[in-house]
């Protein structure tokens, strides 16, 4: 069976065209015809808008592409098989199993970082301010690979993964780890994704479902792992509650360690490729004529030139009312139940309508003014809506419940020791990994997505069914919560995977970091909502049921209970605390349950795509395969460059007579 990391040939056939030599398929792509000159005419001509809404290119021509698009595929063509090639996925594998770490523990972590101040309630707050600043980053750094490059990319994430980590670790307040945490949610966000659109730049659609679900198996063994670190170093019970510094901190180390060898390696190839002249070959023929001609060779920039152009090319403006917008409209509902009158404050009702006017600003600014806007409209085709909208609504149930989920089953279970909690908190991530990766096989298998994505939904609303019947005492066994989340988990594998293959699979390869980004940031708005929706109904309904069900106890007391989860699971009465907790669930549950139905509906009425060998379905002649060492030798490339720059010079000779 054959290897899914591959290298691009864009050949003039059809995706069942005969395997030649990968230079006999060059010299195919080499022999243009008018529509390989992009005007504005011939591009129209190039374009074929089809029953699905898709607007595919020639079988001859690519769209032009940006230089870091254009690094990633000359990459390929100087990485072959052997053992640059295993070094670089064996970099990526650690990259993987690093970040799957540090999600796991840090988010258990997370929790009893706040208690130690005794401000858990914040919980809520931080996370819509970490959506919020995914969101935003999700675009940045789709700039960032695009008009740089991957691995600039991926340096930039883990400088900030890095930083935020040990902020959090050395915290002196609450404010200091809200702080850290917003920095390294950026820098593992970021990560995330350089690395998904790494592997989708180097994978055929067939196997890419695979790939993406063999990136996220370290999940499944960290799960285990991670009960043991979080015993070991007592994070969760240590003598004055700073254990969780040490979990923090050592990822302060752990994180550049781990990507330094994927940085370095795609440096590397990027070098290698500049040095022999492979840029070009991964070029567009045009841009190897244009160049020759002199016309694709712009005055180098200034400093303050290319500050400028990347403002204007990174959409900063965009971002930052983006930013502005969604963090006014999303924080008053968290802050409304610590704010004295509630929704009746002037300051809240004043964040709500600037951050509305904000929201109509930036919709303005992107449809009308910016050069490089956030989401290209040419990206919304029915199959990416669609796929969008049942992410959007996959991590909006979701988030409705996580945010204070593994909260409520620590103060549920006084019994579990640390490590089974923690074992707990993982089923999760563990079950939607081992299921993403079953969800890739069945897309190679069948070469359709549509379905299987159908089952993961539904899988999910059941499991969402099981999970609100939790929230009465006679359902909360171990083995019923555990039954209902690994449902959830089932689903959600299916979904993430048939949502990240199918959407891209749309757009050519020039826009495949920003379709990711708008794949990802759309959810994690919808994350932000949910958050916020989650943090207003637990620090308004948990008080009062507290009050309720806990007369006996003083102001300040019930106080410290909501305060510090540690505290509320050791005080007694246990079961008309845990009524109390359960009681604020139950409404988001309810929701899950409906956000779930609704992203079935829309899954109902998506396009379905074949997953074949090439990179996309729009430049189907873009096949993706494995070069031979003899094809990647300096002289190798060197012949083929100079035959590419002959056959340029040999059309600007014809055009010229």
């Amino acid at each position: 069976m054959a290897t899914p990391s591959a290298n691009f040939v864009v050949g003039a056939g059809t995706p069942e065209v005969t395997r030649a030599s990968a230079a006999e398929v060059e010299t195919r792509n080499d022999v243009e015809t008018p529509l390989d000159t992009p005007t504005e005419k011939n591009l129209e001509l190039a374009q074929n808008l089809t029953s699905d809404g898709l607007s595919r290119t020639d079988t001859r021509v690519s769209f032009e592409q940006p230089i870091g698009v254009t690094k990633i595929e000359s990459l390929y063509m100087v990485f072959g098989k052997g053992w640059k090639l295993f070094f670089l996925w064996l970099s990526i594998a650690l990259v993987a199993y690093v970040w799957s770490l540090a999600v796991i523990t840090t988010g258990i972590y997370a929790a009893f970082a706040t208690s130690f101040w005794g401000k858990h309630t914040v919980i809520g707050l931080i996370a819509v301010i970490n959506n919020l600043i995914a969101a935003v980053i999700m675009p940045i750094l789709a700039k960032v690979c695009d008009i740089m490059s991957r691995p600039s990319g991926l340096f930039i994430s883990a400088a900030l993964f890095t930083l935020g980590y040990i902020i959090v670790a050395a915290a002196p307040t609450i404010h200091a780890v809200v702080g850290g945490e917003a920095i390294y949610t950026a820098g593992r966000t970021g990560t995330y994704q350089v690395m998904h659109i790494l592997i989708s730049d180097m994978t055929p659609l067939r196997w890419r479902g695979v790939v993406l679900g063999a990136y996220s198996l370290p999940f499944v063994l960290n799960g285990f792992v991670a009960g043991l670190i979080t015993a070991n170093i007592r994070a969760l019970s240590m003598a004055g509650g700073e254990g969780w510094r040490w979990g923090f901190g050592m990822f302060g180390i752990i994180v550049p360690a781990a990507c330094g060898p994927a940085i370095v390696v795609m440096y590397w190839g990027h070098y290698r490729a500049k040095k022999l002249g492979a840029l070009s070959l991964a070029s567009s023929s045009y841009t190897r004529r244009r160049i020759l001609e002199g016309e694709g060779i712009a005055p180098k920039r200034t400093r303050k030139e290319t500050l400028i152009w990347l403002f204007w090319e990174g959409d900063v403006v965009g971002l930052i009312l983006f930013a502005f917008a969604f963090g006014l409209i999303l924080a008053p509902p968290t802050l409304e139940p610590i704010t004295a009158g509630g929704y009746k404050d002037p300051s809240l009702i004043a964040m709500f309508a600037v951050g509305a006017v904000i929201f109509f600003a930036f919709l303005a600014w992107e449809m009308f003014y910016a050069r490089s806007p956030i989401c290209p409209r040419r990206l919304l085709n029915p199959t990416f809506l669609s796929c969008l909208a049942v992410s959007f609504f996959h991590f909006f149930s979701g988030q409705l419940t996580d945010a204070y989920y593994n909260s409520w089953v620590y103060i549920l279970k006084p019994q579990w020791s640390d490590r089974n909690y923690t074992f707990f908190s993982n089923i999760h991530n563990t079950g939607l990994c081992i299921f993403a990766t079953v969800a890739g096989f069945l897309l190679y298998w069948t070469k359709r997505y549509k379905y299987i994505q159908l089952a993961g939904i539904g899988l999910r609303v059941i499991g969402e069914g099981l999970n609100y019947m939790t929230w009465q005492a006679k359902y909360q066994s171990d083995a019923w919560l555990i039954v209902s989340k690994t449902i959830i988990s089932m689903g959600a594998g299916f979904i993430m995977t048939t949502t990240a293959v199918a959407a891209p699979a749309t757009v050519p390869h020039r826009d495949l970091a920003v379709a990711m980004a708008v794949l990802h940031m759309v959810p994690q708005l919808g994350g932000s909502f949910a958050g916020s929706i989650s943090a207003s109904v637990w620090n308004s309904k948990v008080p009062a049921n507290l009050k309720k069900y806990l007369p006996e106890l003083s102001d300040r007391d019930r106080e410290r209970v909501f305060g510090s989860i540690p505290r509320a699971r050791r005080q007694q009465p246990h079961d008309l605390v845990n009524l109390a907790y359960s009681d604020a669930m139950r409404p988001l549950f309810i929701a899950a349950i409906v956000s779930s139905c609704l992203a079935f509906v829309i899954a109902m009425f998506a396009k379905e795509i074949e997953l074949n060998r090439s990179h996309n379905i729009v430049e189907e002649h873009k096949e993706v395969y494995l070069r031979n060492k003899d094809e990647v030798t300096d002289e190798a490339i060197l012949k083929k460059v100079e035959a590419a720059e002959t056959k340029a010079r040999m059309d600007i000779s014809s055009k010229a007579q």
